[in-house]
């Protein structure tokens, strides 16, 4: 056995149904849409090539890719500020060795397990600006003149939308990192403290730097997710009002789906694929920096 695993060939066999299925479902999919891309296309007549005049088009004359551009790192910003720190917060509430710690740890999670159409819509009636729930509070504790439009102001909207795109995954991330601070040896925090070393001092200088693998992949994981958002956008405002809350996605959809301008629209899905990578490079570097520093 150890023999044959010791051959590259019989190793290129095991490995072989792994990489054609990868080959189908991945590579060959966005092959091919880098390939629609340069042309126009509108899924019924025979294609045209024109190019990289798509993504000219895409920088220069379309007004709504701005915003959608922007939204997107407005999200990825409410995912670094509030959702990956109140995760990481959580799992440390959660490791604590106390009575209904793993209650809690359910509870925080069970967000995650429900479907993002169920809660988007569920927010959406939350969010409903006469029966919503929220608005009834505020009206019930002397706020009224607090209650919004909340999903249909353009100044609220983005905001609502990144509250529950935070709110929903919050506990995902907290089971990573729940599942990296279980794994530190408890002997690395006994040694901290006779040197000394307790609470926060102990989290900044122990916790922390031994995640550094862990969080890394949560910040790539939280911003990749954020980049790409789609349903909750599509579920809750449309990309409304005025395109205010509008994404690349969802720009993508609108125009392959809709307009059935496929060149388009698999020139907005390789630019949304490029970004998500090209902000994963970035977060490793920094990471790899900041590990070498510690």
């Amino acid at each position: 056995m150890e023999k044959a695993l010791s051959n590259r060939w019989v190793l290129s066999l095991f490995l072989l149904p792994g990489m054609l299925l990868f080959t189908v479902f991945f590579i060959y999919p966005v092959a091919q849409t880098v390939y629609y891309s340069l042309h126009n296309w509108d899924g019924v007549t025979s294609m045209r090539f024109i190019g990289l005049d798509n993504y000219v088009k895409m920088f220069t004359d379309d007004p709504n890719f701005k915003t959608a551009f922007v939204n997107g790192l407005v999200f990825v910003f409410f995912a670094l500020l509030f959702q990956l720190p109140a995760a990481f917060i959580l799992a440390l509430l959660v490791s604590r060795k106390v009575k209904g710690s793993k209650w809690f740890r359910n509870i925080y999670f069970f967000p995650v397990i429900m479907s993002t159409t169920m809660v988007s819509l569920m927010w959406g009636k939350m969010f409903d600006p006469t029966i919503g729930l929220i608005n009834s509070i505020l009206r019930s504790i002397g706020l009224e003149s607090w209650a919004q439009l909340w999903l249909g102001d353009s100044k609220t909207a983005l905001f609502a939308v990144a509250f529950v795109l935070v709110w929903h995954h919050i506990g995902y991330h907290m089971l990573i990192m729940y599942a990296g601070i279980q794994s530190i040896p408890e002997q690395i925090y006994e040694a901290a403290k006779l040197d000394g070393a307790s609470g926060l001092r102990v989290i900044w200088h122990v916790t922390i730097p031994l995640l550094a693998d862990v969080l890394k992949v949560d910040v790539v994981l939280a911003v990749v997710g954020s980049l790409k958002v789609f349903e909750q956008v599509y579920v809750m405002t449309g990309g409304g009002p005025d395109n205010s809350t509008t994404v690349i996605a969802l720009r993508m959809f609108q125009e392959a789906f809709l307009k059935m301008n496929f060149g388009y629209g698999s020139a907005l899905a390789v630019f949304l694929v490029i970004q998500c990578m090209g902000i994963a490079w970035i977060i490793n570097k920094l990471f790899a920096r900041s590990v070498a520093r510690l």
